[in-house]
């Protein structure tokens, strides 16, 4: 059973983005997470509380929300993700 990716999966995979490329746009990074995970039926699932987006794409844009990225390392600003 595929397990449900979670915030800290998706951190992990901006970090490795964001060493080699130094920026990447949320629109950007909410395209590639298909590619580099196996996503759960539940990750697909519409989004209850925002129309339109998949539950993964929810926890993408929870990043900025929940700020749980590192500071130090990451900034967010207009809708792009920057190595600091």
């Amino acid at each position: 059973m595929k397990r449900e990716i979670t915030e800290a999966n998706l951190i992990e995979f901006l970090k490795t983005i964001l060493e080699i490329e130094g920026e990447i746009t949320l629109t950007e990074f909410k395209r590639r997470v298909p590619l580099a995970f196996d996503l759960s039926d539940y990750d697909l699932s519409p989004s209850t509380t925002r129309p339109g987006e998949a539950m993964y794409e929810q926890r993408c844009r929870n990043l900025n929300c929940h700020r749980n990225f590192p500071k130090n390392l990451i900034s967010y600003e207009n809708c792009v993700f920057k190595s600091r």
